[in-house]
């Protein structure tokens, strides 16, 4: 009750009720936060996560079992098509460890406000920090949850890309070569 009523706030006129108010701190739960060992098992799935995001990745099938949060809502959500990431340190709040990389996009998709039912695509690549939370699934592991999604939902047959010569397999053609390159430079900075 305590939770609903600060989660909902409180209105001006709203009455107090004592007994919402009576806080009896021995019965505060407490969680511990991750520990280095959980945090680097997070860290891991968000990973996994961002692997099984990339078009045409082998492992999309697993983003069902990595993403299985409760919205309510399981209708795929677009999101820009991704090219590379750099996972950063992670931090945590309570027993979530939020998770963060670098991502370059190289595409994103829209509804076309015009035309109902059709969707505008823009080939352009973009680098952003973003983060994730990272939550203890209930069967064990972890579910990421609460940032940006990836992957162009609409097919090209309802799809207006933009700049004129743009499409699905051109903006995947730009994916793979910004990975080859990301992979080349790790490999000649390696010891």
């Amino acid at each position: 009750m305590l939770a609903m009523a600060i989660a909902c706030g409180r209105g001006e006129d709203a009455p107090v009720d004592s007994t919402i108010d009576a806080h009896d701190s021995s019965t505060t739960a407490t969680v511990d936060p991750p520990d280095s060992t959980t945090i680097a098992s997070a860290v891991e799935a968000l990973g996994r996560f961002l692997d099984a995001s990339r078009e045409g990745s082998t492992t999309r099938s697993s983003l069902g079992e990595l993403t299985t949060c409760d919205s309510g809502d399981e209708t795929p959500v677009a999101g820009p098509m991704l090219a590379t990431y750099e996972l950063l340190p992670a931090t945590t709040r309570a027993d979530t460890v939020v998770g963060r990389a670098v991502v370059t996009t190289v595409a994103e998709q829209d509804l076309d406000r015009r035309h109902p039912g059709y969707y505008i695509a823009r080939l352009r690549v973009r680098s952003d920090t973003l983060e994730w939370d990272v939550l203890p699934a209930a069967t064990g592991g972890w579910v990421v949850c609460n940032g940006l999604a990836f992957g162009l939902t609409a097919p090209d047959s309802l799809t207006e890309w933009r700049p004129d010569g743009a499409s699905a397999s051109r903006a995947r053609a730009v994916a793979d070569s910004i990975v080859a390159a990301a992979e080349s430079l790790r490999a000649a900075t390696r010891p």
